[in-house]
């Protein structure tokens, strides 16, 4: 799921918004959601540091007192760098100045009639959607992993497989030459992987393309590198299935 933020300080646009992108998303039967309403620039970048990227976010330019929302947009930027970005604006000349601070806003929404605002809001989903149908892991694609204030962005081909450890959601995830450790869960990232991983075990996600073996006596899957991974019984079970 992508998570979908909406950050203005007028409440009742910050209503409206939510309206829209929720009803929007229900009748596009796109991967989105929850859609998350906030009014403060601050709880905003908090929120984001807590849940997964890449995100959406609706943006008002205006906050009287605090950042403008250029200058979040940019804090955004640097925590979330695919990120897809839309500015709900009363400005419809800010786009030489996203260009200069280089946001790659996808559009900018100008406030007032509504019928107008759920057609441009439709048209950023539609866009975004497409966007990541064409991202989808496979060949040339990457993996968003956060690792404390980090993010890294790594290609897919690059992945053995994730472990789960203990009972507090960490992860290992294997690469070719690094083995990294973070907070997650493996639901999350069978999400993210899409049908290119294998969920063999409770405790394990497997790149299908970095399998070199299934022992089904031993109810163990081999790597490519020669490491190993439990098999669960229903994973043997769907396995045997399909070959």
């Amino acid at each position: 799921m992508i998570p979908v933020y909406i950050c203005d300080d007028e409440a009742p646009i910050c209503q409206r918004l939510e309206q829209i992108v929720a009803g929007q998303i229900m009748i596009l039967d796109s991967d989105m959601g929850p859609v998350r309403t906030v009014e403060e620039p601050d709880e905003l970048l908090r929120l984001q540091k807590e849940d997964a990227v890449p995100a959406v976010y609706f943006l008002d330019i205006d906050f009287p007192g605090k950042i403008s929302g250029l200058e979040l947009a940019q804090k955004l930027r640097q925590y979330d760098p695919r990120g897809f970005i839309v500015f709900i604006t009363a400005h419809n000349d800010l786009a030489f100045e996203t260009f200069r601070l280089r946001l790659e806003a996808l559009d900018y929404i100008v406030k007032g009639d509504a019928a107008s605002m759920t057609t441009r809001v439709q048209s950023c989903l539609e866009s975004i959607r497409e966007r990541m149908l064409s991202q989808r892991p496979g060949q040339g694609s990457y993996c968003t992993v956060k690792i404390l204030d980090t993010v890294r962005h790594i290609p897919t081909d690059n992945i053995l497989y994730l472990e789960a450890v203990g009972y507090r959601h960490t992860l290992r995830l294997h690469l070719d030459n690094e083995l990294l450790e973070f907070n997650s869960s493996l639901n999350h990232f069978a999400a993210q992987l899409g049908d290119g991983f294998w969920r063999c075990h409770r405790g394990f996600l497997v790149n299908r393309n970095r399998i070199r073996s299934v022992h089904l006596k031993e109810q163990i899957v081999e790597m490519d590198n020669g490491e190993t991974c439990l098999l669960s019984r229903k994973a043997k079970s769907e396995y045997q299935a399909q070959t």
